[in-house]
């Protein structure tokens, strides 16, 4: 008997899945892989850019490897077909500055298409469409169930092995629990429930009394639909008080008809099979939902064009833009087909919108970037603070409103990572925010700084720093140098504590090598760090001073406040140690 047959025989759903679903299997378990791998160091790049890139290449594949198998092609097509959709998924996912990619709109899109991708074919029915979504959403709960009860579990018994029995079981074992749970799984496991029969449509005469005619047909019937007609009431009378008034609509009723637009599409759908059976109401939202969106619809174009006029673009307002598109399309769609609407057309003209916007220079990030760029620029211009494209500081104190304008420009910058564009800005300008190493929240804090957008107001007792110059240290013959380490907090003295490692309480940094044991007291710690802390932040060394007699200890990143308790937050350091 060959290996495959072995392993098919001990464990069938998950020979299957490597079967029916290879590219995807594959990208969990290189991702699971290199989680464990980076999460055990700590160095997981801080965008988390891998993750999200596998992430999205997984449900690519999946989609492709549904896409395929339901159009009966070969199996190295099927497989063929999923590579390269994962690649390209992969790439939007990882390349995010390149692409300007919003992660957001990206995996909205990926996963609409996941929706309809086995139906993407001449002949598919409307009520195997269905089925197949009821079934990917409750396989996608018992994934996450699954995976959550594995992962506490686990979790439970380490923890009750380490109280019991003090066996010392590291604390990184926990992360590796949830690691595992999460990209290793909860995927497989999803994958190994996914519906196999893809041609099965809907029946609701035969599912009479069952947990679906009972359980979902009592939620379209008489939840979700009367819901959606108190809400179309409400809008459709805010409407006419717009009218009488003669004002525009307030801020926040983009939101409000963002979430009526799709929990209303969302309620059409699900109660697609009681569309001739169902209570009169039902049938009759069923015939007219498109009516009950073209007020809605002038609402929200009106509302998001005074917001984007006013303040610019920003990916949530480029959202809502794409649901204005899209119930506009709906609304024209409906009013056409009524109640013989393909629900292929409403979901994939969903998936192509978001697919678009998440990417490129005209996507949600790309425009974004443009509007709120160009927008800054004029603003800081005519208040001379931008002078031959280069950055003015301030002489004087600036008025709070225009600190919170620049503010939201400089927040809706960070927040699409693009507060390297205004590097041109700081070129050659003497104490230039764009320090080697600042990461996006500091880079954002000293722009603000220099803009005089705030005072720095240092708190005596803050100590926060890390190197930004090289030092160069004396280590002799008879010394070694041992690091780097870091110091972690939640040191228990009910656990042994492991060789190399450096673990804090409230009041003492315990430093504990192979052969020897070192402490400081944490006050002592910051204090005596803050006093060899350089004046100017841009030109940091090492910190370095005795904690022992001949042991010195180099700090090159520590945060912490002496009024705190513990003091210490966080800290890396060496030791320079004698032979």
């Amino acid at each position: 008997m060959g290996l495959a047959a072995r392993i098919e025989r001990l464990i069938p759903d998950i020979a299957a899945v490597f079967m029916r679903f290879p590219i995807a299997a594959a990208i969990a378990i290189l991702l699971w892989a290199y989680a464990n791998i980076v999460g055990a160091n700590a160095s997981l790049d801080a965008d988390g850019m891998v993750i999200a890139g596998a992430a999205a290449a997984f449900i690519a594949s999946g989609a492709a490897h549904l896409y395929a198998e339901a159009g009966g092609q070969q199996r190295i097509t099927n497989i063929l077909i999923s590579f390269l959709a994962a690649v390209v998924a992969a790439v939007l996912g990882y390349f995010t500055k390149v692409f300007e990619t919003s992660y957001v709109f990206l995996f909205i899109g990926i996963i609409a298409v996941l929706m309809v991708a086995p139906y993407l074919r001449d002949g598919a029915r409307q009520g195997a469409l269905w089925l197949f979504n009821l079934r990917l959403g409750l396989t996608s709960l018992l994934a996450i169930i699954v995976a959550a009860l594995f992962a506490a579990g686990l979790s439970a018994i380490v923890a009750a092995l380490n109280f019991l029995f003090d066996v010392g079981l590291n604390d990184n074992l926990y992360e590796h629990i949830w690691i595992t749970a999460a990209l290793l799984v909860a995927p497989i496991y999803g994958l190994s429930l996914m519906p196999r029969e893809l041609d099965e449509e809907v029946d609701i005469a035969a599912q009479k009394d069952t947990l679906l005619a009972r359980g979902v047909s009592v939620l379209v019937n008489y939840v979700l639909v009367p819901l959606i007609f108190v809400y179309a009431v409400i809008l459709h009378a805010y409407a006419v008080k717009i009218i009488a008034e003669q004002s525009l609509p307030k801020g926040q009723i983009a939101t409000i008809v963002t979430i009526y637009a799709l929990g209303g599409t969302g309620a059409w759908l699900i109660a697609w099979p009681w569309r001739e059976t169902g209570t009169r109401l039902l049938r009759w939202f069923m015939r007219g939902w498109f009516w009950l969106t073209i007020v809605p619809a002038v609402l929200l174009a009106i509302a998001i064009w005074r917001r984007v006029t006013d303040y610019g673009v920003t990916p949530d307002r480029y959202g809502v833009l794409l649901v204005a598109i899209w119930i506009a399309c709906l609304t024209a769609y409906l009013a056409l087909r009524r109640n013989r609407a393909d629900m292929r057309a409403i979901l994939g003209g969903f998936a192509v919108l978001f697919l678009v916007g998440s990417v490129g220079p005209f996507g949600a990030n790309g425009l974004t970037i443009s509007s709120q760029l160009t927008r800054f620029a004029h603003y800081l211009e005519a208040h001379g603070m931008l002078k031959d494209g280069k950055a003015v500081a301030p002489a004087t104190k600036l008025q709070s409103e225009f600190i919170s304008e620049g503010y939201s420009y400089l927040g809706a910058l960070q927040d699409v990572d693009a507060l390297d564009r205004l590097a041109p800005w700081f070129a050659g300008v003497a104490n230039t925010p764009f320090k080697t190493g600042s990461s996006r929240w500091q880079l954002n804090n000293d722009i603000a700084l220099y803009l005089g957008f705030q005072t720095p107001q240092p708190d005596p007792d803050y100590v926060n720093f890390n190197v930004n110059v090289a030092r160069s240290l004396n280590v002799t013959g008879n010394q070694r140098l041992v690091g780097p380490l870091q110091a972690m907090q939640n040191y228990s003295t009910n656990i042994a504590q492991l060789p190399m490692t450096a673990k804090f309480d409230a009041t003492t940094l315990t430093i504990k090598l192979e052969t020897a044991t070192y402490t400081i007291g944490l006050k002592d710690l910051l204090e005596k760090t803050k006093a060899r802390v350089s004046i100017d932040a841009n030109r940091q060394a090492a910190v370095s001073f005795e904690i022992a007699p001949e042991v010195t200890i180099v700090i090159d990143s520590i945060y912490g406040n002496l009024n705190n308790s513990p003091p210490l937050g966080s800290a890396r350091f060496w030791l320079i140690l004698p032979q």
